[in-house]
């Protein structure tokens, strides 16, 4: 399992709410991999010059070929923009065909409560928690 450090772009108001996404990315076999890894590198460039992300961060099985990123966002609208341009609106659709059901868990979060723990993230995302 490979786990990246949480990358921040942004110190939260600790008193504040935000929104906090865990996307589960099954990629169906090994094919991928190098377009995934390249596309990848792209849209944590987006993410850099983006408005509205907070931080995240990314967690890969390999030998699974499994993916969850983690991110939190100012708010649901600084999310959408981002998903709607490229490279990460071309990454969907060039990776769309081989991949297996994703999955996407949102729930708020306190300022105080930046970086979330990934396990306690997935762990919710496993339960259905979604506040």
């Amino acid at each position: 399992m490979v786990d990246t450090r949480w990358q921040s772009f942004l110190t939260p108001d600790r008193g504040r709410e935000y929104l906090a996404l865990l996307s589960y990315l099954p990629l169906k076999g090994f094919r991928k991999m190098l377009t995934l890894q390249r596309q990848s590198s792209k849209v944590g460039k987006q993410l850099a010059e983006t408005r509205g992300p907070v931080g995240y961060s990314l967690r890969a099985k390999l030998s699974s070929h499994r993916f969850w990123t983690l991110s939190i966002w100012e708010d649901e609208q600084a999310l959408m923009a981002f998903v709607g341009r490229d490279p990460h609106r071309a990454t969907m659709g060039l990776l769309q065909p081989y991949m297996g059901e994703s999955a996407f868990t949102r729930w708020t979060i306190r300022g105080s409560d930046v970086p979330p723990s990934r396990d306690d993230a997935i762990s919710r995302a496993e339960a259905g928690v979604t506040k």
